[in-house]
């Protein structure tokens, strides 16, 4: 029987001059850059941890949807589609109470 008290949260990502950055309009603050793609992926979770503890005073344990690796063929797709977006992207994280 499925969680239900899991949150889905959507994830921008784009790269800005070389640096992969995901922002999400669903955390207030969201705002994870890195030069290296796997690192920043890896960020986005904690940060959204410690962002809503702190905006909204809930404890979650925040995982990525999609392993990195699958997250890099999702990438690969979108770029060889005849119109991919213009640098953008997005996955979701899902959060539960701990």
């Amino acid at each position: 029987m499925p969680d239900s008290n899991i949150s889905t949260i959507t994830v921008d990502y784009r790269v800005i001059d070389g640096w992969h950055v995901f922002t999400s309009a669903d955390v207030r603050g969201l705002y994870v850059a890195n030069e290296n793609q796997e690192a920043a992926f890896n960020a986005v979770g904690p940060t959204v941890e410690t962002l809503l503890q702190l905006n909204e005073n809930v404890r979650v344990e925040v995982r990525a949807a999609t392993t990195f690796a699958r997250f890099l063929e999702q990438m690969k797709g979108k770029a060889s589609q005849s119109m991919p977006s213009p640098g953008s992207s997005q996955f979701v994280v899902l959060a539960s109470n701990n």
